[in-house]
Parts: structure tokens; sequence; C-alpha cells
């Protein structure tokens, strides 16, 4: 506990920046960030608001989430001590979450909107959520239907509080959860990153789920087939929520719209004929609790139930279920069950997903955090090296997570000095996530509006553009790609230090002024030098922006706050005003000179030509090394299984044959030749014949 204390801490303070006015702000971000990696919410917006309320209440909440996919609101609040050795006691916890709790009720009756000065953040969030909890808001699909209140602390939760009774808010049905410092690290060292819960169907089912089992051939994917009463599944998913989703499902859920008509009317009108008409549901598990009996084998249990397709089926029957008076006694859904190991669900949930079939198929986008994209990205940053600093010693590497946890997972893989070593050669400052990559790259791309939906949604836009890019040309992202990437990622933290040093900034907002101020600084470089670009390679050699250029941002930051913050924008709430594109077209309207000194950071064009041939060429060097070491460490069965089934289903050629053949006789590949065998490998995967895990 005592490590990772230091750990989370530290965390907190890089944010800050050291500034102790700021620690809670960058406590309910690095929250959000584990939170959001764990699944239990997505897009959290967090910021920090109190007032007093009636009678000379104090309100408090640290930031809030709209889940589209189960019609929730997460309500952040927290219990924030910024030293070790804390315990939130039952009292304390009960009246942190009842602040949270006064803060909505006052601002749903009005209260807080009449007595806040108007223009304070407070005043503006309390119109908020009175305009989104109004029963007559204008679009009944995104109604909120039920709360989720979460307390996060870095204290640790006293022995004798075992849990907040559930009860109604504003009339919606309320639940109520803690995340303190222990729970926090049980999640940094789980096998699959996510919160652990289970599923307990006998709560519904006393005597179990009946099931047929399928083939057991391959121990790490155990199937199993079951029919769903409509009840059960609606009832579960009241309990559970979009917690139940995938996050590629839940992502996609949210950003498309929940409820489909189709289904709604196969409820209404033909209950009987649901199970003939419906796909039903794909899902997974990471553990089953079996029973057998007189009547067969009956699933008890659930551990980590994630649907993994048919993610629409569930939020519609629940949307129904919602309706006075309806029921679904002769509702029935087909289920196919996977069970998966925690350490590789991750890899075979994506898999599962891309072959199973929905009535609205996630794309390939949605699956775009197992893409090669990915893939190519993480090999570079394990081995191309950071150029040194002034008093540095040695030279550092930027961290790609392309997987959840990975990280942490391999700084604590080795002996107390392989983690100091570790941490030297990849600082938790220079951790990217694939979220953060995207936040970055469409900060740049002048799409500061999509930034500000939230990690999850923005990455899902920018899967898209990305995908195209892999398809267009992978030889693209090669090791400048992925310098002029880092290039952004160190503008975006210099710009938001500097930010957070500025005298005219005060606190909210922080992110949106950000991604404003690099979009805002890209478009207006765009129009007064149209024949130049950003020189992103000299950000990576001095790992730093020019005095030039952090200079010229922060006052484009100044300027980003002004346009967020006027009295004349058209949506009072500025987090989400910030979201619309109309906020991004007035930004851009805003008058901003830059200094003429920005110029020596730019890039003339037959300049940039030169640098993009270099890169080519060199990404094609290296794309042969890469494929010579992926084809070298295969192993033998894998090659005797791609010759045995690629030949049975036709995917292999003869030429293609013979080439695996010559591997398996310990022959040494050209380059060429490795990067066709890599690409057999692939071929074979994409049709199921392999697993990925295998090469």
């Amino acid at each position: 506990m005592s490590d990772f204390y230091e750990e989370f801490s530290n965390a907190i303070t890089l944010r800050a920046h050291g500034n102790a006015g700021f620690q809670l702000t960058a406590f309910g971000e690095e929250v959000a960030d584990r939170l959001e990696e764990a699944e239990v919410a997505l897009d959290l917006t967090v910021i920090a608001l109190q007032c007093t309320g009636r009678n000379r209440r104090k309100l408090r909440l640290l930031g809030y989430a709209e889940d589209a996919a189960d019609s929730s609101l997460i309500v952040l609040c927290s219990a924030f001590y910024g030293a070790r050795g804390n315990t939130l006691t039952k009292t304390e916890a009960e009246a942190t979450f009842a602040s949270a709790r006064a803060f909505i009720e006052q601002s749903v009756d009005g209260h807080l909107i009449d007595a806040l000065e108007i223009s304070s953040a407070e005043a503006e969030h309390a119109r908020y959520f009175r305009e989104l909890l109004s029963r007559e808001h204008r679009n009944s699909l995104n109604r909120v239907e039920r709360f989720k209140f979460i307390l996060a602390t870095d204290g640790v939760v006293s022995e004798r509080l075992r849990s907040i009774q559930s009860d109604e808010v504003c009339g919606r049905p309320t639940s109520y959860s803690i995340w303190d410092l222990r729970r926090f690290e049980e999640l940094a060292g789980s096998e699959s990153g996510q919160d652990e819960f289970e599923v307990d169907l006998t709560k519904w089912l006393p005597d179990g789920l009946p099931c047929l089992v399928g083939s057991e051939s391959d121990s790490r994917a155990k199937s199993y087939l079951a029919v769903l009463p409509g009840q059960l599944l609606a009832d579960v998913y009241a309990e559970y929520g979009s917690q139940l989703l995938e996050s590629n499902v839940r992502t996609f859920l949210s950003a498309r719209g929940k409820v489909n008509r189709g289904i709604q009317g196969t409820l209404s009108n033909q209950p009987d004929m649901f199970l003939a008409y419906n796909n039903g549901l794909t899902t997974t598990a990471t553990g089953v609790d079996l029973v057998d009996g007189p009547g067969g084998t009956r699933i008890r249990s659930l551990h980590n139930w994630q649907i993994v397709n048919g993610g629409q089926t569930t939020a519609s029957l629940a949307h129904f279920m919602r309706g006075a008076g309806r029921k679904v006694d002769d509702v029935y859904v087909a289920m196919k069950l996977v069970t998966v190991e925690p350490e590789t669900a991750s890899e075979m949930v994506a898999s599962i997903s891309r072959f199973a079939n929905s009535q609205n198929a996630v794309s390939e986008a949605d699956l775009f955090s197992n893409s090669p994209f990915h893939i190519r990205l993480e090999q570079i940053s394990r081995r191309i090296l950071a150029p040194a600093q002034e008093g540095q010693v040695f030279q550092t590497k930027w961290f790609y997570e392309r997987a959840r946890g990975q990280w942490e997972n391999q700084r604590n893989a080795g002996t107390p000095a392989e983690v100091k070593r570790f941490e030297s050669e990849f600082p938790k400052k220079q951790r990217l996530t694939k979220t953060d990559w995207a936040k970055f790259a469409f900060s740049w791309s002048q799409r500061p509006h999509e930034v500000s939906k939230g990690a999850q949604s923005n990455f899902m836009s920018y899967a898209k553009v990305a995908s195209e890019l892999w398809e267009r040309d992978p030889d693209q992202v090669g090791d400048a790609y992925f310098r002029i990437g880092v290039g952004k990622a160190i503008m975006y933290s210099d710009v938001r230090e500097a930010v957070l040093e500025s005298d005219w900034y005060e606190t909210g907002y922080l992110a949106n002024i950000v991604t404003y101020a690099m979009s805002r600084f890209a478009f207006e470089l765009s129009i007064r030098f149209p024949d130049q670009k950003y020189d992103f390679e000299s950000v990576w050699r001095r790992q730093s922006l020019s005095a030039a250029s952090r200079e010229a941002l922060t006052e484009v930051a100044h300027q980003m706050q002004l346009v967020l913050t006027a009295d004349d924008r058209p949506q009072a709430n500025v987090t989400q005003w910030a979201k619309q594109s109309a906020a991004w077209e007035s930004a851009k309207k805003f008058r901003i000179e830059l200094p003429d000194n920005v110029k020596q950071d730019l890039l003339g064009a037959a300049e940039e030509r030169s640098r993009l041939t270099d890169a080519k060429r060199e990404r094609q060097i290296d794309s042969g090394f890469e494929a010579l070491s992926r084809v070298i460490a295969v192993k033998q069965a894998t090659w005797e299984l791609v010759v045995a089934e690629g030949t049975r289903a036709g995917v292999l050629s003869p030429t293609d044959a013979a080439l695996v053949q010559l591997v398996m006789k310990k022959a040494m590949p050209t380059d060429r030749q490795a990067l066709r065998l890599a690409r057999i490998l692939d071929r074979c995967s994409q049709e199921g014949l392999i697993p990925d895990s295998a090469y």
C-alpha cells in the first residue's frame, strides 16, 4: 500500500505541476483516467464545484458523466486528503454523498440558479443539471433514468463501512460506490485491467440458468449456449447498467443511439417471436460457476460478464421496460457465452467481436484498439531513444501503451533494481495511452470540439482517420511519424503547464482551453503560412517547445478561454459548449496575433517533402527488420497449423505454402520473404485459423 500511495500521489503532483491550488482537480483527473481505464465510467468531465446551498449547507461535487448506453448520470464526489494514512469513515462518506446529492437536487428545484452569481461555474452547472434532468427534456432518448454516485478518495475505507444503501434522487433510482486507495491498488494489479464484479444469476433464477456446454477442446475459450428470459436480462442490466457492455460496444451505443425501433416493435406487437427474429447475444466471462443436476448443467454466476455483441438488444429491451405497465414475460433471448482467460481477455474479446454477427455491426474502427497501427506504434516506442536533455547522463524513451495497464505491468514484473531501471528508461510522465495519442493528434488537426467530447468518444472519431491512413499507406507510420506524434504530446503538456502558471487562469475548463489553443494555433499558422509546416522534429530534439512557441500558445490559450466563456455563448454550460462544432467556428473567427519569431519554428515545403521521403524509406527498411524478427520468433507448431489449416481453407497459395515449408526447415528468409510471411500470418489470423497470440 505504501508504494502504491507514493505512485498515486506522485501522479497527482505531476498533473498539478506542483501547484497546491490545483491538487483537487489533478486528483479528479487521475481518478477519472483510472475509472475510464477500468470501464467504470467513460468521458468524465472533471470540474470542482462547491458552493453554499439552502440553509447554509456546503455543497460539493468533482465531476460528472452522461452514460447514454444505460441512460444514467454518473456523479463524481471526493474525499481528498493529500496525505497518507487517512481513513474514510461511514459518517464522512454519507456526508460527502449527501453534499453532492444536494447539489443535484437544489439545481433541479431551481434554488441554486436563483441564489448563485449568474456567471459562476456552479450556477452554470446548476442550469445544466436542471435542463438535463427535466422530465420534459427535448430529447427523450437522452433522458437520465438513474444516478450512479462514485466517491473517490486517497484514503482507505473504514472496516465498518460495508456499503451505502441505494435510494432515489430526483425520483430516479440511485446507487453509491466508493473507490478508495485499496480498490485503486487492486485495479492496478488486475490481470484484466478492469474492475472485477460478479453477476449472481440465482438472485433471479434460484436454480441457475439452464445451458448447453459446447466444445471444450480449447481450454482458453470454453463455450456455452443458453436462452435468457427477457425479464432476467432487463433486471440484470437495470442493476449493473453499462458495466455489462464491453468498451467498444458501449462506445458504439453511446455514439450511435441506443434504441432500435425494430426491436421496440417486436417487443410491443410480437413478443413471442422475439427469439425467432433476434440475433441474440454474444457474451464473455472470465469465470463461470456451474452446477450439474438431473435437469442438466446450469449457470449460477458469471465473473466479469461482458456483452460483446447484442448491446443494442439489451439496451433496447431495458428501454422498453421503462414504459408503464410493460411486460416481457414471453420474451426470450439466445445467448452464446465464451469464457476467456483474464490475461488474454482483451485480445480474445476483440476477436470475438470482430467475427460475431449483430444487427448493427461494430466496425473495424470500433475494434481499432487491437489494430496493426497500434502494434506498430508500440514497437517503435520500445526502441526509439529520445534525445538526452541538459544535465542528464542517459536517454529515455516514450512508452506507447497499446493495451490497458502495460506500463504498470512491465514496471512491476522485475526486481526492485529492474523496476528502478524501467522507470529511468520509461518515466511515467512519458507514458502515452492510445486515447492520449488521439487527443494530441486531434488537438493539432483542428478538431478541438471532438477532443472535448471525452477520451473515448474522441478515440472512436480518431480511429476512423487513423484506419484510413493505415489502409492507404502503412509505411507512413514510422519513426518520423512517432517523433512528430510525441512532439504534439509535448506541445499539449507544455501549454497545459503554461496555462496553470498563468495569472489569468483561475480554475475550470483546463482541458478545453488547451485543446482549443493548439487547434487555433495550427489554424492561424495554416492561414498565415500556407506553404510551411510546424517543425515537430525540433520539438522532439529539444523535448520541449521553443520559448517563442510557448509564449505564443499561452497567449492563444488566454484568447480561447475568453471565447469559451464569453457571455454571449449560445450554451450556458462551457463544457458542453466546447463540444459543439459551432464553438470551434467561433474560435476560428476570433482575431489572433502571432509574434513574428514563431516563424523560426516552421519548415519550408521543400524540406517537408524531403523529410517525408526520408521517413518513408526509413520505414521500409524498418519493416523488413521487424518482419524478420517477428517471423523468426514464431514457433514450429504455429507454422504447422498455418500450412495445414491455411491449405485446407484455401488461404495459402502453393508459393505461400512452399515459403512456409522453407522456414520450417530453419532457413533464414530474406527481408522480402519475411514481409510475405508476416502477411500470411496476419491473413490466417484474420480468417480465424490461428490465434493472434500465436505470433
